[in-house]
């Protein structure tokens, strides 16, 4: 599913001593299939840019392209649900998107808003329970007595309980343990891999290189950069410009060759980076 922004511009609060322009003429192609990471510093436009994706928000002027619905300034689709029901987004905050009495209830709301019968709905809500790493006895526990890692897997599973071709994830793993992000990153990577569209707003340039293949970068509202994981990571002194930290193992590849190594900078993991330099100690 194509998603298209062409010359987009967003303001908060026209007319008013509070206006604030967020986008700026923001022209922008996000591959269908893609895990795209879209990365800038705070207040650059991230996450408003993504909340355009299912309509949240309208663009000031300009279009949004999303598949066969078109949102402009004054047009809203006619039919919300549709676009909803494809592109999913799970916020930054998950108690934003948390309301129900218990944990099942909220995971089926979203499906049985779509027309999903009740028992249907609970099965798939047990099912996205289970994927997002919480098991059956969290169904009728209340979603605002658990951690703020356990809310955030709950968030994401009420999504994925809808089954949408496009995923938006606004820093999916803030507030989980190292084990629980790479959980969730695998998961996501496999829902790629499946032949959805995920769209992660991230600050983890290792995530970024280890589970993106496409990346966005924003700076003060506009799209500066729209590449490859590995383009981006070749560029150093822009990253630093941004104040936006190599991955740590591109940072070690790039020490190594400085000192004679002559290791490829597309490397991304651990294991091949040791067979490397072993290779290189060998000859």
């Amino acid at each position: 599913m194509s998603i298209t922004f062409k010359n987009v511009d967003f303001i908060y609060s026209p007319d008013t001593p509070f206006s604030y322009h967020a986008l700026k003429g923001v022209d922008l192609d996000i591959p269908e299939g893609s895990f795209t990471a879209l990365i800038g510093h705070t207040g650059s436009g991230k996450s408003t840019l993504i909340q355009h994706i299912n309509a949240l928000l309208l663009p000031s002027s300009g279009e949004v392209r999303v598949d066969d619905f078109i949102i402009t300034a004054t047009d809203k689709p006619s039919v919300l649900k549709p676009l909803r029901q494809k592109a999913g987004l799970v916020f930054q905050f998950p108690e934003y998107q948390l309301f129900e009495e218990t944990i099942a209830r909220d995971i089926m709301f979203g499906p049985v808003n779509f027309g999903m019968p009740e028992d249907e709905a609970r099965a798939v809500a047990a099912k996205t329970l289970e994927m997002v790493g919480l098991n059956d006895t969290y169904m009728e526990r209340s979603p605002f007595e658990i951690s703020g890692g356990q809310k955030r897997r709950v968030a994401i599973a009420g999504i994925l309980a809808m089954d949408p071709d496009i995923l938006v994830l606004d820093e999916p793993t803030a507030g989980l343990d190292p084990q629980g992000a790479k959980e969730m990153l695998r998961l996501f990577k496999s829902l790629q891999k499946s032949g959805k569209t995920i769209i992660m707003v991230s600050h983890d340039m290792n995530q970024v290189l280890e589970y993106c293949d496409h990346v966005v970068v924003m700076n003060k509202g506009r799209i500066e950069r729209n590449c490859s994981i590995d383009e981006l990571f070749k560029e150093k002194d822009y990253l630093s410009s941004l104040s936006i930290d190599l991955p740590v193992i591109t940072a070690f590849i790039n020490d190594l060759n400085s000192q004679g190594f002559h290791l490829d900078h597309d490397i991304k993991d651990i294991e091949t980076l040791v067979k490397a330099i072993g290779g290189e100690l060998h000859e």
